[in-house]
């Protein structure tokens, strides 16, 4: 799909950002969720998984708010903001599922993950916009 088709239908840039909303919140949702029980081994795993979620989820959503422009500051801090917010209330969520349980460090560890994929979001969506300029350019000198 062009950008230009993409732009007529902004709201196609949040779909995929809703997809990772939806498998967080799956995933937190079930009841005592555990990849071993040695702790040593489980807490790792959960903070990596923490980070590669908010990760996804803040490019993600930084993608849907640009739309596919180059991103301005704002912009991210909302991405950010958002996914931070989306952080707190699966904390929140996990607190009503049985055997689990809402935890603030798990909202840093979202917040740094999120940080993350914002300034990657922004390195690609920057350089995507350069490319495009510079074909721009190259297809203005080729005309002339």
């Amino acid at each position: 799909m062009s950008v230009e088709a993409v732009r007529r239908r902004p709201w196609l840039l949040w779909l995929p950002a809703l997809a990772v909303m939806a498998g967080i919140f799956l995933l937190s949702h079930q009841s005592g969720l555990r990849v071993t029980e040695d702790v040593d081994v489980e807490r790792p795993l959960r903070v990596s998984g923490h980070l590669l979620a908010y990760a996804a989820l803040g490019g993600l959503l930084l993608l849907a708010v640009a739309r596919l422009d180059p991103p301005r500051p704002g912009q991210a801090v909302l991405a950010w903001v958002l996914a931070v917010a989306y952080g707190l209330t699966d904390e929140f969520h996990q607190s009503f599922v049985p055997d689990r349980n809402g935890r603030l460090d798990d909202v840093v560890t979202d917040a740094i993950g999120a940080a993350v994929g914002v300034v990657v979001a922004w390195l690609v969506l920057s350089a995507l916009a350069r490319a495009r300029e510079t074909a721009a350019q190259r297809s203005a000198v080729d005309r002339s």
